[in-house]
């Protein structure tokens, strides 16, 4: 992938799994949290949606916004300009009515990933050091990046290792031998390699 490259603003390594889950019959996504060792090269949008007394616990930067009633009002209107929504368990009696916008775009908060919390800044934190939230699109497959083209041999095969072993411990139902079928790793408007599982 690194000799074929020509993108010079550091392209992405993206990793697509296709999952051994029938889909057609078992339509719940298979939904997993992995901290990448050295991150993906991504900065991520976050939207912490907590109550007043938890604002002042977030360190801000510009890739964190704060807030609740005004942003209820905008995802009501269509606005989702952000990639995680962080909120505690107050604040998600009122965003779990947003479930209809939210849910299909991936961007529900699950308590199961850590993304309804009581310290939202340390999820923050985690997020920033590498943690990744994945699922399964419809038809059973993973999609994510794992670096950048920029990043060295040794950090993607430990990205790549670290994906792999939450995913060989993921249990599932309904599940007929490995849970991983096929992978595929490409960089941006490169070729795709199959590796064995």
């Amino acid at each position: 992938m690194k000799k074929e490259n020509k993108n010079k603003n550091y392209a992405s390594i993206d990793i697509d799994l296709v999952l051994n889950i029938e889909y057609k019959t078992n339509n719940i996504p298979i939904r997993i949290q992995v901290n990448l060792p050295y991150g993906n090269g991504k900065k991520y949008k976050i939207l912490s949606m907590v109550e007043k007394e938890k604002r002042n616990e977030i360190k801000k930067n510009n890739n964190i916004k704060i807030g609740f009633k005004k942003y209820i009002e905008k995802i009501q209107k269509g606005c989702t300009k952000f990639d995680i929504l962080i909120a505690t368990p107050k604040t998600m009696q009122s965003i779990v009515k947003l479930v209809k916008i939210l849910g299909p775009k991936g961007l529900m908060p699950n308590t199961m990933l850590g993304t309804v919390n009581n310290n939202p800044q340390k999820i923050i934190n985690e997020i920033n050091r590498g943690k990744i939230f994945l699922k399964s699109d419809r038809y059973g497959i993973m999609h994510t990046s794992i670096g950048r083209i920029n990043f060295t041999n040794t950090q993607i095969l430990e990205n790549l290792k670290s994906l792999l072993y939450i995913l060989n411990m993921t249990k599932t139902q309904h599940l007929k031998g490995n849970l991983i079928k096929k992978i595929y790793i490409s960089s941006t408007m490169g070729l795709s390699y199959r590796i064995k599982p």
